[in-house]
């Protein structure tokens, strides 16, 4: 290049150099601007940072201080769940027990009853044994009885019966002559006494009030004794019977009535008025 023309030139040069060199400040300027706004807004992070530091701080603190209460609540939980633990043992252990002795109990009762069961069944079986010997003694003592008695009747005499128990009637021994009748009765149904046997066993019975086995008695000798001496005396009684038990009333006025009627002689016939009089019947 030629003189003149870098002559010519140089001004523009200088002129740019110094343009360049202010723009360069003003960007140097702007960048500053903006460095310190970002190391303000840097401070402010930090700040903000510090104090976000210290609530993170305060919060640690007080989950340290949570930890260490949960901590000691697990302490004493684990030293309660020991204590728990113990005694969960001391009663399974007591448990154990009782459930032993209850089943050496059950089994102590098992054998008592067992036993008392096979002792039931010996005396049971005993019983038994004895009643059996009983019975049979029994047996033999009535067939030997029956065999006495059947001897005996056959010594008896009709007579020495028939006497013995009208003894017993005098002297008022009533059941023992009503039993003495009964025999003759039984033994000798057609002797020569036994319409008056029948009529001498309704009086022993009369005379215990025993109304309806004497009006039994009677109603006998007036079916199979009709014509005896005892039939007014038998036809009174039993018309007497009906009136104390207060059955059959008109049948008992019937055969008062027929007492002075067949037999107007008869004592009989006077006491039969007497109760007819007393009962509103006819006099005969």
């Amino acid at each position: 290049m030629r003189p003149a023309t870098v002559l010519r030139l140089l001004p523009a040069l200088l002129l740019g150099g110094c343009v360049a060199t202010q723009r360069d400040i003003l960007d140097l300027s702007q960048q500053n601007d903006t460095i310190q706004l970002q190391v303000q807004n840097l401070k402010k992070l930090m700040t903000q940072i510090q104090s976000n530091q210290a609530d993170l701080n305060a919060r640690l603190e007080e989950v340290h201080k949570d930890m260490t209460v949960l901590n000691e609540n697990l302490k004493d939980n684990r030293e309660a769940s020991t204590r728990v633990s113990a005694k969960m043992d001391d009663l399974g252990a007591a448990l154990g027990m009782k459930v032993s002795n209850l089943q050496r109990g059950i089994e102590a009762t098992q054998e008592t009853l067992k036993a008392a069961e096979e002792r039931r069944r010996t005396e049971a079986a005993e019983a038994e044994r004895r009643a059996a010997a009983e019975a049979e003694r029994q047996k033999a003592e009535a067939e030997a009885r029956e065999k006495a008695a059947a001897e005996a009747a056959k010594a008896l005499k009709p007579s020495d019966v028939f006497q013995q128990a009208r003894a017993q009637l005098e002297k008022k021994q009533y059941d023992p002559a009503a039993q003495g009748f009964e025999l003759y009765l039984e033994k000798f149904p057609k002797g020569e006494t036994a319409d008056l046997a029948g009529y001498y066993l309704g009086q022993a019975r009369f005379a215990q009030e025993r109304w309806e086995d004497a009006a039994r008695a009677f109603a006998v000798v007036l079916d199979r004794f009709p014509k005896s001496e005892v039939t007014p005396g038998s036809r009174l009684r039993y018309a007497q019977c009906l009136l104390k038990m207060k059955t059959h009333g008109d049948e008992a006025k019937r055969y008062l009535e027929s007492i002075p009627s067949d037999f107007p002689k008869s004592p009989e016939a006077v006491k039969a008025k007497e109760l007819l009089k007393t009962l509103g019947g006819k006099k005969g």
